[in-house]
């Protein structure tokens, strides 16, 4: 798909936004949730997978800042909407591309659509990938957005084919999100539970929590919990879904607003 085409659809905002909880283990509650786009819908109207256009968006950076800008406040008003209507404050949990975070206008972006929308920033979380590469301009503005705004940070895919150790040492995480090949082994894989123990201690030493992702049967919640794992996310504790069913998946499991 040609370039122009491309804008022309994030402009017009024909992206189809997706989401999916992340629950809290010990309790009976989840306000947490990724939101992403699923789908782009075209000038005909069909919808189009997002994963080949995102691939096209990434490797040019004027579609990077105009993907990443509209997401970001599409997804931000969104979940403004779903908590007023579900009466609860849920956190959206949103993937930033690298491109977007080192640019220079990455700050006042966030924090303009903080304001605008009126969004509390403990109630944002941008996921990082430790298979993408950030440079020390995009380190030092995570950095500024986690420290003086107060949006929290995550290191997706945490364990994929390299451990982004000097990403840790870079970036102010607040959570590790376990990538969801560890749960495919457990509880059959003696040694993928070891490692999995291995980086919650890790975790708690830099006072940070983990998420674990691909939780898909009672077997690897039950361990996850048992182990002491912050949030899980997968097809057991929520699919992929409408923000419309996302909606009433908050109104069934959200704190209400104002709970201590």
């Amino acid at each position: 798909m040609e370039n122009g085409a491309i804008s022309n659809m994030i402009l017009q905002n024909d992206m189809i936004l997706q989401g999916q909880p992340k629950w809290t283990f010990g309790k009976n509650t989840c306000n947490t949730y990724e939101i992403f786009v699923s789908h782009f819908r075209n000038q005909e109207g069909n919808l189009l997978p997002s994963w080949p256009i995102l691939q096209v968006v990434e490797k040019d950076d004027a579609l990077t800042q105009l993907f990443s800008i509209a997401v970001l406040w599409e997804a931000v008003r969104q979940t403004v909407r779903i908590s007023d209507e579900a009466n609860t404050n849920i956190t959206l949990s949103l993937n930033i591309l690298p491109k977007f975070a080192e640019s220079d206008h990455f700050v006042e972006q966030v924090r303009s659509c903080l304001q605008e929308t009126g969004l509390q920033s403990k109630h944002l979380q941008f996921e990082v990938s430790e298979l993408q590469d950030l440079n020390e301009q995009g380190c030092a503005n995570l950095n500024i957005v986690h420290d003086e705004l107060g949006v929290s940070l995550v290191m997706g895919n945490f364990g994929t084919k390299h451990t982004n150790m000097p990403l840790l040492c870079k970036v102010h995480f607040d959570l590790i999100e376990l990538d969801r090949s560890y749960a495919a082994q457990i509880p059959q894989n003696e040694l993928a539970c070891k490692t999995v123990v291995a980086v919650q201690h890790m975790a708690d030493t830099l006072d940070m929590n983990v998420c674990a992702k691909g939780i898909d049967n009672q077997e690897q919640f039950e361990f996850f919990e048992e182990i002491g794992i912050f949030k899980g996310q997968g097809t057991l504790i929520g699919p992929v879904m409408t923000l419309d069913e996302l909606k009433e998946y908050v109104t069934r499991y959200g704190l209400e607003k104002g709970h201590k």
